[in-house]
């Protein structure tokens, strides 16, 4: 991100300790919001933000056989929620494996649905540090976790 968008004054820069935290969220969600045509980023997913997603994308980022941006935050997003999007970095591509991803993610999250489009919603998830995947190593229960689940898909 910090090569990407190191010369958008709306950026500034997130710090590369190769950790997920909220300065990595934050500076996912100012790269998507300098991709939308937002001069004055922040550091949150508001109503300029989705509004701006909606007119853009209005059923959502789809696979494309093409390099952009927006699939480089795709993946980096991704990756800060465990998922690998693509192996060996940052590809800026919509690839098969970041289509799988998405799909893993949304079955994460208790959603029965195989598509890989981006909505909205998913996309303020993806931006965000909610966490989909079990980790019971830390405490995570089966059983709250399905109930969430049965809550999302709902």
């Amino acid at each position: 991100m910090n090569d990407t968008y190191k010369d958008n004054s709306g950026f500034g820069s997130v710090e590369e300790t190769g950790q997920t935290g909220w300065d990595t969220i934050y500076g996912l969600i100012r790269a998507l919001q300098i991709e939308l045509g937002i001069t004055d980023t922040a550091n949150n997913f508001g109503e300029g933000t989705q509004s701006r997603f909606k007119s853009r994308w209005p059923n959502g980022i789809t696979k494309r056989d093409t390099n952009n941006n927006i699939y480089g935050i795709i993946q980096g997003a991704l990756w800060c929620k465990g998922y690998p999007a693509e192996y060996g970095g940052i590809t800026a591509q919509f690839t098969d494996n970041v289509a799988d991803s998405i799909i893993q993610l949304k079955q994460d999250i208790g959603l029965r649905e195989t598509s890989s489009t981006i909505d909205l919603e998913l996309m303020m998830a993806l931006l965000s540090m909610k966490q989909f995947k079990l980790l019971s190593a830390y405490g995570g229960k089966t059983a709250i976790r399905t109930a969430q689940q049965t809550i999302n898909r709902r």
